[in-house]
């Protein structure tokens, strides 16, 4: 099996009046990874502000999708101050449920 890179998307609901729940239904994330390490190397939000995704993005690029890593959480908990910060959460943490077990040969789908 080739390991190149990876389209990885972690879903996961915001709260309802959120504006991005108006506009997507859910929240997302986007991650393109290594195959072979997991390393995040691009990543895009179902945000409604170029400046948010930004933000979210500079959070993310570097770290792996190979465990959750609770440097992250505890870093979107402390400086990530919007509606939608337990879904960024969740959704990390199901794009690296989806990452282990494609690593593992079982793929998921929605």
């Amino acid at each position: 099996m080739e390991r190149d890179k990876l389209c990885i998307i972690g879903n996961a609901k915001s709260q309802m009046g959120n504006p991005i729940t108006h506009q997507f239904s859910q929240f997302f994330i986007t991650f393109i990874a290594d195959g072979e390490s997991g390393e995040i190397l691009d990543l895009e939000a179902s945000v409604v502000l170029e400046l948010t995704n930004k933000f979210i993005k500079d959070i993310f690029l570097g770290m792996s999708l190979a465990d959750v890593d609770p440097k992250i959480i505890e870093k979107i908990d402390h400086t990530y101050l919007g509606s939608s910060q337990k879904a960024i959460q969740v959704a990390y943490k199901d794009a690296v449920k989806k990452y282990r077990s494609w690593n593992k040969g079982i793929i998921i789908t929605e």
